[in-house]
């Protein structure tokens, strides 16, 4: 006996892969599949436990056939990462809280989950951690917002003093690039708070601009959700904007 750890269409998959004559049963406990040379190979849903069965010549051949795929584990989530919704919107923020808030009430009328790092106990992970994790390689979240505030201020040296502006933070420009690196520009949303100096790289993205309240955009915010692929009842539209 050996276990396959991964799910139950994931063992039909890996055994249609052998390229095994034969054909599948009904099985209560799991899934059965019997070769037509006589040998049979049964997984038990509950414990994960692979059987195999059949006359000595076929039985061995499904042992050497299975080895490779017995050794294949499902890979592993990490215990920081909890379980992803598909309505999960990862989202970038800066020193802002008020327009964070704003973000996330909005997002919570529309019917969607925003994922914010600072609301969770975060599993000791870095926002560029979380972003790894969650976005990147094996990541769910198929869309992310970036808010951009004015936190900070700065100018061009050759320019001189007389050219400070307000600035997004420098760690909220770098989430950012990784954001669009991972999802993509379409489902990269970026929000931009007052007269701010946005990166030069970036100057060709399409920027939602609001004043003083995310309310604003809420609007256009639920247009760019719904290009993301997101279904957005109307009437959750209205009661975000109001």
């Amino acid at each position: 006996m050996t276990k396959f750890l991964g799910s139950a269409a994931e063992f039909r998959q890996a055994i249609d892969a052998l390229g095994l004559r034969g054909a599948w049963e009904d099985f209560a406990q799991g899934l059965r599949y019997r070769t037509t040379d006589g040998g049979t190979v049964q997984w038990y849903a509950s414990t994960k436990t692979v059987q195999i069965q059949g006359n000595r010549a076929a039985a061995e051949k499904l042992r050497t056939a299975t080895a490779a795929m017995h050794a294949r584990p499902t890979p592993a989530v990490p215990a920081s990462v909890p379980p992803q919704s598909r309505n999960q919107i990862f989202v970038v923020h800066g020193h802002d809280h008020p327009a964070r808030e704003q973000l996330e009430l909005i997002l919570h009328k529309l019917g969607l989950e925003p994922f914010v790092l600072a609301n969770t106990s975060g599993g000791g992970l870095t926002i560029i951690e979380a972003l790894e994790a969650r976005i990147g390689q094996g990541g769910q979240h198929a869309c992310g917002i970036v808010l951009l505030t004015p936190d900070d201020l700065g100018y061009a040296q050759a320019e001189g003093a007389e050219a400070l502006r307000p600035r997004a933070r420098q760690n909220v420009v770098l989430e950012m690039g990784m954001l669009m690196a991972a999802v993509g520009r379409r489902h990269t949303i970026i929000l931009k708070k007052g007269n701010l100096e946005v990166p030069s790289d970036a100057g060709g993205l399409l920027y939602l601009s609001f004043q003083h309240h995310v309310k604003e955009v809420a609007t256009r915010l639920a247009d760019r959700l719904r290009d993301a692929g997101f279904d957005i009842d109307a009437r959750r539209i209205i009661s975000a904007a109001s």
